[in-house]
């Protein structure tokens, strides 16, 4: 009788036991299990897309968690603190990716050194958004990514960019917008803060395609004088250069003589009415005749044997955009195409189409049919 007695109490502690042990295991799965399938999830994916909720992203990664198969990221955050300790650790769980898009809104108390250290990435774009100059001016973004084939930089508060060296001939295309050419003719910024474009220009040095827009040139034609370093570009092709109204033609003979190798080469006025806006303000001079344009000592190695298609749009009808194109026809000896447009609201008149047609030319092929001058190019 007493055996029973115990036995009896035992059970209902055993059954008692074992139906709590169920109800929190049930509490625990209801909990937790949501999360580990949305990682399960997440860790199938090949691309992904994060942005921000309150300025912090809210997804989180297990310790332990991985992306074996992501291959394209699209992130759009605010750079704080926390979540670049969070970007640092999702860039380690991604041992495949290749395609990595950030658009980044700075934030002034950040003044961390950013990474990306990703060896495995072949596509980078980064777009930098500041709602004022100083917003991002003291960030600075290392860029160690060997094997990199196509690499963008939008960026007009002129951050710090070190770019290190990528592998030969691994660089496909590379644009750098990086500086507002506005900031530099306001003299908002100073000289060794322009040359943070010319250390990212040097890291990029490789690249077969290079884009550079009107606030880049502005930067790298302040901060770059006569006799300073140029960095040698020994596989570009085709080069997209923009001519800022301030320093005008100043890089142009310093990328031809840098640049042997060179195809084709394209390049675009900035707008005379922002030029003649700036003048009326007292912002900036009235520019000389030759308007930054010094002849190279020595005809280029690429305009003798490799240049062959030239585009330059926007032109103001000036006498110095006169000797510029007269000086590409007179020592092009590879020239097989030239086309020219001029800007549609243009003010000035001391030079016409008629005017460019009759210039000599070096090259051997019957280029005048190809001579190409139209009033506006879209």
């Amino acid at each position: 009788m007493v055996m029973a007695t115990r036995w009896k109490k035992y059970s209902k502690r055993n059954t008692y036991y074992f139906r709590y042990r169920r109800r929190l295991i049930l509490e625990m799965y209801r909990k937790y299990s949501q999360r580990y399938k949305d990682y399960l999830r997440y860790q199938l994916r090949k691309t992904l897309h994060l942005g921000t909720r309150n300025d912090f992203i809210s997804f989180r990664i297990p310790s332990y968690g991985r992306f074996p198969n992501l291959k394209v990221l699209n992130l759009k955050l605010h750079l704080t603190l926390p979540n670049s300790v969070f970007l640092k650790r999702l860039f380690r769980s991604c041992p495949l990716l290749e395609d990595l898009y950030m658009d980044i809104t700075c934030v002034d108390n950040f003044d961390q050194t950013f990474r990306f250290c990703i060896p495995t990435l072949i596509l980078l774009q980064l777009k930098l958004n500041a709602d004022e100059f100083d917003s991002c001016r003291h960030k600075e973004f290392i860029i160690n990514t060997p094997n990199l084939e196509s690499l963008s930089i939008t960026d007009p508060s002129l951050s710090c960019f070190r770019i290190h060296d990528i592998v030969l001939p691994s660089l496909i295309q590379a644009n750098l917008s990086i500086g507002k050419s506005s900031y530099v003719h306001d003299f908002q910024v100073s000289k060794d803060e322009a040359s943070r474009v010319m250390e990212a220009l040097k890291g990029v040095r490789n690249a077969i395609d290079l884009t550079l827009p009107f606030g880049t040139t502005s930067a790298l034609s302040y901060c770059f004088d006569d006799g300073d370093d140029f960095p040698i570009f020994p596989c570009l092709l085709d080069l997209q250069l923009g001519i800022d109204y301030c320093f005008g033609w100043k890089l142009l003979p310093y990328f031809l003589e840098n640049s042997p190798v060179l195809r084709c080469i394209s390049l675009y006025r900035e707008s005379e009415t922002k030029y003649t806006t700036a003048i009326a303000e007292g912002k900036h001079k009235e520019a000389d005749d030759t308007y930054g344009w010094k002849p190279p000592k020595q005809v280029p190695e690429c305009l003798m044997d490799r240049l062959k298609n030239i585009e330059v749009r926007n032109l103001w009808r000036r006498k110095a955009e006169c000797e510029v194109v007269k000086y590409l026809l007179e020592n092009g000896k590879a020239l097989e195409k030239m086309r020219i447009s001029f800007e549609e609201d243009g003010i000035s008149d001391e030079i016409d189409e008629d005017t460019i047609e009759n210039f000599p030319r070096a090259s051997e092929k019957n280029l005048r049919p190809l001579l190409l001058v139209d009033r506006f190019l879209h």
